[in-house]
Order: structure tokens, then C-alpha cells, then sequence
């Protein structure tokens, strides 16, 4: 007996027409006309859904139809072959990725190890100490000047990053009874710091950047100023380069 046949045969006996056997499968009228005449077949989910829904064995409904039994063949063979592959690549991306986050642990804790013991020796060797109060590190500079550097640590582990997220260096002073920032950060080409020189109000609010001329003006009219930038950037560049 072909499946076509059978599938004919189960449908009729339960007096159903093929709009209530498309129902039942979530499929069109058309399709289950396409099945009985034998244009297409069920998928392997379907029939032992058919299977189970009208207590026929696969056994009974696949007999004497070689064509359907190998179809059937061929689908569970692609399918134990789909899923080993599946398989596979899963195991092969999982190792990737355990080689990958091994190979990034080893560089981050060596960069951590190595930014770190760099930022400590340079904040000691240019006199830095740590103001428990303020959390950063100080410099003095003079009676109302100093330096300050944040108290870095390298990001964590899944931050994915390899320098600190704060590289700065800051001088304030007061200069002609203006309160003056100079900011070190670090710098796009040449791997030179890039400095900005600001005016801050008496509550250190921000007021204004000084532009190139202004700022080679005030170095004209103050030798100190340009002695500190040069510091500045060699300070900056012996913690953090």
C-alpha cells in the first residue's frame, strides 16, 4: 500500500474531509491533496505526529512504499549528520573561545602588572603622595601650586581594555589672581602628551580654555608657567608611557 493510499484511507474512515485533516497538521487543503496523490510527502515530524495522533505504526503506514521509506532515509541520515556537525562547531567555537579568553587573560594581567608597577614608580619617583581625604595623588609645587594624579588601577577583566580610563595629569596654580589648570592627557600623535590650559573661577569652576597665542603669551610674561609644562609632560610621560 502506498502512503498517498493510506493517508486517503485514515482520513476517510474518520469521515474527515481534507480541510479538516489540513487543520489538524497546520497545513493547507492543497497540501494534503498533494500527499494523497503522491506529489510530495509529509516530513519525518509529521508523519509521526500522524502516527500518534491516529495510533497507526510508522511500520504499517510506510509499507510497500520504497520511495517514502527512502526519502525517510535520507532525511535521517542529514539530520544525525546536521546535528553532529552542529556538534562540532559548537565544541570547536567553545575551545576558540576558551583559547581566546586564556590568551587575553595572560595579556591583561601582564599589562596590569606592568601599567601598574610603571604608574607606582613614577608616582614615587617624582614625589607624588596619596591624600587619603581627596582619594588622588599630590604634588606640591610651590605654596598655592600642585600637581594631582588619580589613583589608578587597571579596568576589569571583561572591561576589555589594556590602560588605564583616566590618564591625566593636573597643575593648578594662581598666576596675577587668576586660578590656572594645566591638563596633561594623552596625546594622538607622536605619543606626546597634549596639554590644555584653562582659567577656573574661585570655586574652581570651569571659565575658559587659553588658546595657542594666549598661552604663549602668558609664557612670555612667565617663565614659570613654561618651566611647568615642560615637567608637566616629562612627569606625565615617566607614569604612564
Amino acid at each position: 500500500m502506498r502512503l498517498g493510499q493510506t493517508i486517503t484511507e485514515i482520513r476517510k474512515e474518520r469521515n474527515m474531509t481534507q480541510e479538516d485533516f489540513a487543520r489538524i497538521f497546520h497545513v493547507t487543503r492543497q497540501t494534503v491533496s498533494n500527499w494523497e496523490k503522491e506529489k510530495n510527502y509529509p516530513d519525518l515530524e509529521t508523519l509521526i505526529f500522524m502516527s500518534e495522533e491516529f495510533h497507526i505504526s510508522l511500520d504499517v503506514m510506510l509499507k510497500e512504499d520504497t520511495k517514502m521509506v527512502k526519502k525517510l532515509n535520507k532525511e535521517i541520515k542529514f539530520s544525525k549528520r546536521f546535528k553532529k556537525n552542529i556538534m562540532l562547531g559548537l565544541s570547536m567555537t567553545l575551545i576558540l573561545l576558551l583559547l581566546g579568553l586564556t590568551g587575553w587573560g595572560i595579556v591583561w594581567h601582564n599589562t596590569k602588572n606592568s601599567l601598574e608597577a610603571k604608574f607606582e614608580a613614577g608616582v614615587e619617583s617624582n614625589g607624588f603622595q596619596f591624600d587619603e581625604q581627596l582619594g588622588y595623588y599630590k604634588k606640591m609645587s610651590g605654596q598655592d601650586s600642585y600637581f594631582t594624579l588619580p589613583n589608578q588601577s587597571m579596568p576589569e577583566y571583561f572591561d576589555f581594555t589594556l590602560h588605564f580610563h583616566n590618564m591625566v595629569l593636573d597643575y593648578y596654580t594662581i598666576e596675577d589672581g587668576k586660578n590656572i589648570q594645566i591638563r596633561w592627557s594623552e596625546g594622538k600623535e607622536d605619543g606626546k602628551p597634549e596639554h590644555t590650559l584653562s582659567v577656573r573661577d574661585e570655586q574652581g569652576a570651569y571659565e575658559y580654555t587659553l588658546g595657542k597665542e594666549q598661552e604663549r603669551e602668558l609664557c612670555e610674561t612667565n617663565v614659570t608657567i613654561c618651566e611647568i609644562l615642560t615637567e608637566g609632560e616629562i612627569i606625565f610621560e615617566d607614569v604612564y608611557e
